[in-house]
């Protein structure tokens, strides 16, 4: 647990199983007050206390509204913690049945107790207690006879946990209690479609589509697209599917109950997206005219619950065997781990991208089939979700924003043209 005052940039850690002492020890003297002092460390900068053992009084007196308290009696205690490189760094006590707030007597205990110590900004920790126990907590720093409030800081890691286990949980349950196999894949496409509907930003929007380009070429019907928000022109539905615009896409993912068997199938959906021509035309941004951006690369990936195979390795060893547009960026196996594949690229020499679309074309098709694995990376499972999504988003911003789309190459497949400029 950790706590931050700005103005200053102190720091607070404490340890859960020490707060839970003091959470334990403020609710067993409910309804009266109770507290204690607070022993640590510093760190060698002094920014930052340590707090790792409480010290209850041998001698105290304590009431619904008073809490007092002397060493007497612990002078041994103080010895032994000496040894272990503890000193004094703080108070703590209860307010039962109200706020955090400190008071006037919190204020004027806390001068006595840096006069008597001689020690420079001593904290005060006030617990809030009701009679269905812990309601709140709030540490202090007592400086310039004034007491200034640290802000609780968010825990990434047990943020990232509790997601991970959320998501996990939602995934087995549709697993386990979903007979019907259609039913469960739809069920599972639909936790990741809104996971990531979710966590992105707006530019990006996440639907289960078919992508189509300008010759009337189509893909084979993707689990995840992520698309552009703004620059998608078009959308057509029809007979319940969705087809979107190669030019707008951004990454393409496959869903899958289990990895085993499903990698060579992901890849060769993910071919069929970025084999499509797309286009690219000149554009006006913030009110000036660019020229035709060249194609960007389409993130492919996998996003599955969990692996029967033994070992991670053979994973490994199927997506080295990739090649070309089959070739896969990352991925989740929520249950294991998330990956991303580190590739040596060679642009070819002798073709110019900015040329001409069929320029282009060929340029990122040579990209693809250069591509070479440096290494293969898996992150630990209990982070696997938010590994591959901060990947994703990483990915995402190194594309940038999608290629313009050449209405007119779409129209000459009605035999019409559109005039361009207003």
């Amino acid at each position: 647990m950790r706590y931050y005052l700005p103005s200053d940039d102190l720091y607070i850690e404490i340890k859960a199983s020490v707060f839970n002492q003091i959470k334990l020890q403020a609710e067993g003297e409910y309804p009266n007050e109770n507290g204690g002092m607070l022993a640590g460390r510093y760190s060698a900068d002094r920014h930052t206390v340590y707090i790792e053992k409480v010290v209850v009084p041998v001698e105290k007196l304590t009431g619904r509204t008073t809490f007092m308290r002397n060493t007497n009696g612990l002078e041994k205690i103080w010895k032994q913690l000496a040894k272990e490189g503890l000193r004094y760094v703080g108070e703590w006590h209860s307010h039962p049945n109200g706020s955090t707030q400190y008071s006037g007597t919190d204020l004027s205990a806390m001068i006595d107790i840096e006069k008597e110590i001689a020690i420079e900004n001593p904290i005060l920790l006030i617990a809030g207690v009701r009679n269905c126990g812990l309601s709140a907590h709030t540490f202090y720093c007592y400086k310039d006879n004034k007491l200034f409030e640290y802000k609780k800081m968010i825990d990434l890691k047990e943020l990232f946990n509790g997601l991970q286990k959320q998501m996990l949980a939602s995934l087995n349950v549709d697993r386990e209690y979903i007979g019907h196999p259609g039913s469960k894949g739809d069920a599972t496409e639909q936790r990741w479609i809104d996971f990531l509907r979710t966590y992105l930003p707006d530019r990006y929007k996440v639907d289960k589509a078919i992508v189509i380009d300008s010759t009337g070429n189509v893909s084979e019907q993707m689990d995840i697209v992520i698309y552009d928000a703004i620059y998608t022109l078009f959308i057509f539905k029809q007979d319940g599917f969705m087809y979107i615009p190669a030019e707008s896409v951004y990454a393409v993912f496959e869903v899958k109950q289990d990895v085993k068997g499903n990698i060579d199938y992901a890849a060769k959906k993910v071919e069929s997206v970025r084999r499509l021509k797309r286009t690219s035309i000149e554009m006006v941004a913030s009110g000036r005219r660019t020229p035709a951006r060249p194609l960007t690369k389409i993130i492919g990936g996998f996003l599955t619950t969990t692996s029967s195979y033994s070992s991670i390795k053979t994973v490994q060893n199927q997506l080295e065997k990739l090649k070309g547009y089959q070739t896969l960026d990352l991925g989740c196996i929520c249950d294991t781990g998330s990956f991303y594949v580190d590739y040596k690229e060679t642009p070819p020499a002798d073709i110019e991208p900015t040329k001409d679309i069929e320029e282009n074309r060929k340029y990122i098709e040579h990209v693809y089939e250069s591509r070479e694995v440096n290494k293969i990376k898996f992150s630990d499972k209990d982070v696997s979700l938010f590994t591959f999504f901060l990947q994703l988003v990483s990915y995402l911003k190194s594309i940038g924003t999608v290629a313009a789309i050449d209405i007119n190459a779409y129209l000459k497949a009605i035999n019409e043209k559109i005039d361009e400029d207003i």
